[in-house]
């Protein structure tokens, strides 16, 4: 852009500088800079930014603009301002084209709620059918792509620069959350607003604001000069709630036309009636003479508070009734803020971000209204802020909570015990008990609080102590899922401790879904016959298990080669079942059943098991997600729901339930609890992809890869790819196919879809890739994982590259679910594999057992092959095998060719077992292993006995086979004969 050009509106002191020339970027970092860079150097907080003017002329910046005296060489431009923080503004406004001008831009500022009603807004907004952008303290979002927000409100330039990428991909509403630090320090004054939100004002950021009426000036900024300065034209340009008395305060002291909102009835916004309750909020909102019926699971009056707020704002914006009142029930909740940790055992566990007293007072004041039985409450508060918030919130705390944990936050620079000291000194020691930790109780007859300063510690006893019916709050952190702590910021999220806890108290309590069907919906669904029983009768919960026959079921009679279901029928009849399907009737008796149950036959029963779990698949809108391929599938999924877990409540397929049976009772476990789905779909017969992907119907899929698997009923690797590629086939036409580009079969199969694709490689040019692969031994792998021209540093808990192959399918689904960078990187590194798949374990003298006995074909033996060659180094290598089976008549060939593949590993002795042992032998000898090294798995003592001369610190054993060859029994031998000291990181191949 040419200098002139850029510096429209900039206010220059002294002599007019050379104003021409061509600036290739604008950049207020020195390291930023690159030949013809204009660089702004800013006076901050911590840097001065004209101490690295010589650095940013290194890099070739050849454009200075400055406010302190300043010497240059010859062939640089020095502009002379008199604020630079104000001209970078100006100056990143002109370098993106004034972006503001073209989006319908909305700030929200006040102390608490602006998180809530940004995303209030922005699912209001979304409904009405605009698209939005949000700039927010969780994160910057736009059109499916996040960004992580180091700021609540971006820097000028970022500001900038964003809103000029939104406008780009056709963004039309930004919603912007305003911090009083952006308005001081003028990062939005070069930004066009159409509407205001004030929210509230309380005590906050009193270390940087002198006091609350300093703290008010910056606040009033926002209405008294930017609004009124802003070129947009609307009839309202304010919405401020009038509830307190600082709103009040701004309402008379502004000049543009404002609407107010509160709980008052004489506000012009306002609401008529209210139900609020631990599930949520139903009320009724009057607006310019309008009702708007609300139905929100956000929780508490201050939440109907942010309603009204998104509510005004929607309604000046010109958004129908009817958009409202869908948008608000749409948002189910908001990361950190008063956000529900579901528990089957009846506690109510809430995270929320209340992180100052009046965020803190208001949480627990509604809490209270709403609790059954006691309140408990874990917080701290953050090193090297506001002071004086500490023995407030420590008082407010004890006085609304039945027992309160004082704990860490971000302790930062100071020592925690010494935080910890400032809040106690709020604490009434007169009626505010303090118990030890070890002895952490309620009392009945006063409040209590003890003090443990890890905050992990802390929340995991605080699930301890809680019974059913009693509230917990983690207040403080919220959505952050890192824990400051000196300088160094450490991975901690408050919601997946606190989830932690619950499974690990309550480890018997799981998910049970009971889908209720009418017989009438059952007929529809199977197009069965009504052979006894009524129409309108309800069954509860689908089985095929007559062991396990709950009041009311619906029995399926499958049949298989070695059992018949309809044998069982009059025993489920006896035990409660409400219906039973057959397929033929003529194999039971209906005059021995009970008259109430009812008997619907069908052709076949394992087809109307699937038809009847589409039909309760079809009643939910949320995602599902197919994934199918040769090797990894498992791994990947469970990857991929560590990742969706991040974000959002995930029903995944547990163990091997990824057939025409287990598919089916998966999706029966769907409730509306569940935002995602993630299904596994095996197979080893032609078709069953496409039926398992009719009945799912999945809107996402994913092939892992293709290989040589179950080609005993597949016949070859080229019908495997057909089978898989049913997958993509057969998936809705609105779905997204996420492809392996460096998976040549995967490829061509994906050439006959027509719909929008994700990829990802290794190695081409992919949605998602990776590079700077390192390898940590045991300790597992780190790379950077690079997503949208950003590079996201990984370290996971696993080993081996053909688990970043399974880490890059499982990133490249979940961008294809909308799920922020962030959440990827945490939820790979927080992974870890199931067992029996290249599990990693110490045994006590120090060496380590590969358990990955799961199960095997070629491409997974490979890979573990490979893997444990690369984990040995110069140690010694013992390797069990067993027989890969479904392999057909390429068995002998597969198995020779892992035998010469043992031959270049370097083992030191391996162990046979199975059918083809010899083959396997015969091909590790052609390929130059010594007959000694060769043994065959026959005494499994004898073995025992071996290792235990052999097997040195350090040393590696890997066990594999195919699950019938048992190989699992050796691994428990194993650890019997040398005792496992720990599992490292778990690491998979299936």
């Amino acid at each position: 852009m040419e200098l002139r050009q850029l510096l429209q509106g900039v206010n220059m002191i002294g002599n007019k500088a050379d104003q021409t020339g061509d600036v290739s970027s604008v950049c207020y970092a020195a390291d930023q800079c690159q030949p013809g860079s204009l660089f702004v150097a800013i006076p901050g907080l911590a840097h001065d930014g004209h101490n690295f003017i010589s650095e940013a002329i290194k890099r070739g910046a050849r454009f200075i603009v400055h406010q302190k005296e300043i010497n240059v060489p010859d062939g640089i431009i020095a502009i002379n301002v008199s604020d630079s923080r104000r001209a970078l503004g100006l100056l990143a406004k002109n370098y993106f084209g004034d972006p503001s001008s073209r989006v319908t831009l909305i700030g929200i500022t006040g102390t608490s709620g602006k998180t809530t009603v940004s995303y209030l807004l922005e699912s209001i907004l979304t409904t009405a059918g605009f698209r939005c952008g949000v700039l927010g303290t969780v994160n910057y979002r736009y059109n499916g792509k996040i960004l992580p927000a180091p700021n609540t409100t971006p820097e000028s330039y970022e500001m900038q620069k964003i809103l000029s990428e939104m406008v780009s991909s056709g963004v039309t509403h930004v919603i912007a959350e305003v911090s009083s630090h952006a308005l001081d320090l003028r990062r939005v004054d070069d930004c066009d607003f159409d509407l205001g939100i004030f929210t509230n004002l309380s005590p906050e950021h009193l270390d940087y604001h002198k006091n609350m009426e300093d703290y008010f000036r910056a606040k009033k900024r926002f209405f008294t000069e930017l609004l009124p300065q802003s070129k947009k034209v609307g009839p309202t340009k304010m919405i401020i709630n009038a509830d307190g008395p600082w709103g009040q305060r701004l309402l008379r002291e502004v000049q543009t036309p404002a609407q107010a909102f509160g709980m008052e009835k004489n506000n012009g916004v306002t609401v008529q009636h209210e139900e609020i309750t631990l599930k949520g909020i139903r009320a009724e909102i009057q607006t310019g003479g309008q009702k708007i019926a609300v139905t929100s699971g956000l929780i508490g009056r201050f939440n109907l508070s942010n309603i009204l707020a998104a509510t005004a704002a929607a309604s000046v914006l010109g958004v129908t009734p009817s958009a409202i009142e869908a948008g608000i029930q749409n948002l189910s909740c908001v990361p950190g803020r008063l956000e529900k940790i579901d528990s089957s055992a009846g506690i109510h566990v809430f995270v929320d971000y209340a992180h100052k007293p009046d965020a803190l007072k208001q949480v627990l004041q509604n809490l209270n209204k709403l609790k059954q039985k006691r309140i408990l409450t874990v917080f701290g508060c953050g090193g090297n802020r506001d002071r004086s918030k500490r023995p407030m919130m420590g008082e407010t705390s004890t006085h609304y909570s039945d027992l309160t944990i004082v704990t860490s936050d971000n302790p930062r620079r100071e020592e925690p015990l010494a935080i910890i000291g400032e809040i106690e000194a709020g604490i009434d020691q007169e009626k505010i008990r303090k118990v030890p930790p070890e002895h952490l109780a309620f009392a009945d007859d006063a409040h209590t609080y003890t003090v443990i300063a890890d905050r992990k510690a802390a929340i995991v006893a605080a699930i301890r102590v809680a019974e059913p019916q009693d509230i917990v709050l983690i207040a403080g952190k919220g959505h952050e899922d890192y824990q400051i702590l000196g300088t160094s910021k450490v991975p901690f999220d408050d919601r997946v401790i606190a989830a932690q806890a619950l499974q690990e108290r309550f480890p018997a309590i799981t998910e049970v879904a009971s889908p209720v069907f009418s017989l009438a919906d059952v007929l529809t669904a199977t197009g069965g016959s009504l052979i006894a029983g009524k129409k309108e009768t309800n069954i509860y919960g689908v089985s095929t298990d007559s062991r396990k026959i709950y009041e009311d079921n619906l029995f399926i009679a499958l049949q298989g080669e070695n059992f018949d279901g309809h044998t069982f029928v009059q025993k489920v009849a006896d035990d409660g079942a409400a219906c039973v399907i057959v397929s033929d009737v003529r194999k039971i008796d209906p005059e021995k059943i009970k008259p109430c149950v009812g008997i619907i036959e069908v052709k076949d029963t394992l087809r109307a098991m699937g038809d009847l779990a589409h039909a309760h698949r079809q009643r939910f809108s949320i995602p599902v997600i197919g994934l199918t391929g040769s090797s990894g599938k498992t791994t990947t999924k469970e990857m991929l729901s560590c990742i969706l877990e991040q974000e959002r409540k995930v029903l995944k397929t547990q163990e091997n339930f990824n057939n025409l049976i287990g598919l089916p009772q998966t999706i029966f476990r769907m409730t509306d609890q569940h935002e995602i789905v993630v299904l596994e779909m095996g197979t080893n017969a032609r078709g069953e992809i496409k039926r398992l992907t009719q009945i799912a119907a999945p809107d996402i899929g994913l092939i892992t890869n293709v290989g040589p698997a179950h080609l005993a009923g597949l016949g070859s690797v080229d019908i495997v790819r057909e089978e898989k590629g049913d997958l993509f086939f057969n998936m809705i036409p609105s779905g997204i196919a996420v492809v392996n580009l460096d998976d040549e079969a995967v490829c061509k199969v994906s050439e006959r879809w027509f719909g929008r694709r994700v990829t990802f490689s290794m190695s081409a040019a992919a949605d998602v890739g990776v590079n700077d692969i390192r390898k940590n031994g045991a300790r597992g792998t780190s790379f950077n994982l690079l997503i949208g021209g950003r590079a996201h540093k990984v370290d996971m808990k696993v080993a081996g590259i053909h688990n970043i192959y399974n880490a890059i399918a499982a990133a490249a689904t979940a961008v294809a679910c909308g799920i922020s960078f962030e959440s990827i990187r945490r939820g790979l590194t927080l992974f870890h594999a199931v067992g029996g798949r290249m599990e990693i374990i110490k045994l006590q003298n120090g060496a380590y057992l590969i358990n990955d006995a799961y199960n095997a074909n070629p491409a997974s033996v490979r890979e573990a092959l490979l893997t444990l060659k690369d984990l040995k180094n110069a140690h010694n290598a013992f390797v069990f095998l067993g027989d890969m089976l479904e392999l057909g008549e390429a068995a002998p060939e597969m198995h020779r060719r892992v035998g010469m593949l043992l031959a270049t590993i370097g083992v030191t002795a391996v162990f046979l077992q199975g059918d083809f042992a010899d083959v396997t032998a015969a091909g590790a000898l052609e390929g130059g292993l010594p007959q000694e090294w060769i043994m065959y798995l026959n005494d499994v003592e004898e073995t025992i006995a071996f290792l235990k001369r052999q097997l040195r610190k350090d040393d590696w054993i890997l066990v594999k086979g195919s699950r019938r060859m048992k190989m699992d029994r050796i691994v428990a031998r194993i650890c019997e004969g040398f005792g496992a000291e720990k599992t490292e990181g778990k690491t998979a191949v299936h």
